[in-house]
């Protein structure tokens, strides 16, 4: 259980759901973690659940949608544990009364644009502009970013955030190709369905079984599907991945759209 021995992580959103996964699994394989969300007490569980396992971890209250509290973040992280080797950057704004903003295309809000924008896409940008310097003296590291399948799509509603994830991509793609030769590599995870705190915001029990159809898995997926990926990332492992957009979401989009009418109605 040391695949990041020695190494140091900072995850965002770690309060909870895809980020406390992350958190734990990291810490057990050896990292020392930065645990930050916006919500302080959240981030202390998770620090109080690795140390009773044993890890090294730390707690910080970080708004993503705030420079200043970015570049803290990384300088905390390195002050406490002198240096920085993953960055996963997996904050996402879950306002349920944004995403009822966000449901119209002919009243599209430019609120809700410009707020899902900084803290989905701007601010995992930010925070990597902060920790690179740190990553390129060491000659390594791994920034990841949570994005999503709904990045890769047309949608029939929450049209900013599939735009702010579309913008992650981008990003991941030209930070891997313009530090890649350096030794820093840069991916995004594209998650489908998972069953996390916020998803129970917006979905209810007949849309988890119509997407439980249109996936090629027999279940939704959980937070440490995503955090098994993250690992992978995170670990040297994957020295020779960088650039790329992995999908983890149960097969969602590897068949045609007939594929679920066919096997309910012939097969």
């Amino acid at each position: 259980m040391d695949r990041l021995a020695k190494k140091v992580a900072v995850i965002t959103g770690a309060g909870a759901g895809i980020g406390r996964a992350s958190a734990l699994r990291f810490a057990a394989e050896g990292a020392a973690v930065l645990v930050t969300d916006l919500n302080l007490d959240a981030a202390d569980k998770v620090v109080a659940e690795i140390v009773e396992q044993g890890g090294r971890a730390l707690s910080l209250k970080v708004d993503v949608g705030e420079e200043q509290e970015l570049n803290a973040m990384i300088e905390l992280a390195v002050k406490q544990f002198g240096r920085i080797d993953v960055l996963f950057n997996n904050a996402v704004i879950n306002s349920k009364e944004m995403s009822l903003r966000d449901r119209d295309f002919l009243n599209f809000d430019s609120e809700v644009f410009f707020t899902k924008m900084r803290v989905n896409a701007l601010s995992g940008v930010l925070a990597t502009k902060y920790a690179l310097p740190y990553m390129l003296k060491q000659g390594a590291g791994s920034v990841i970013f949570t994005s999503s399948t709904s990045s890769v799509a047309g949608e029939v509603s929450q049209f900013t955030y599939g735009a702010s994830k579309a913008a992650v991509n981008f990003f991941v793609q030209s930070i891997a190709a313009t530090y890649g030769k350096s030794g820093i590599r840069c991916n995004a995870i594209l998650p489908g369905v998972i069953q996390t705190e916020s998803m129970e915001m917006w979905a209810n029990e007949n849309m988890k079984s119509a997407f439980l159809d249109i996936q090629n898995v027999p279940r939704l997926g959980r937070p440490e599907d995503i955090a098994n990926m993250a690992l992978f990332l995170a670990s040297d492992e994957s020295s020779y991945v960088n650039g790329s957009l992995y999908q983890v979401n149960g097969g969602m989009t590897c068949a045609t759209p007939m594929v679920p009418v066919v096997r309910k109605y012939l097969i």
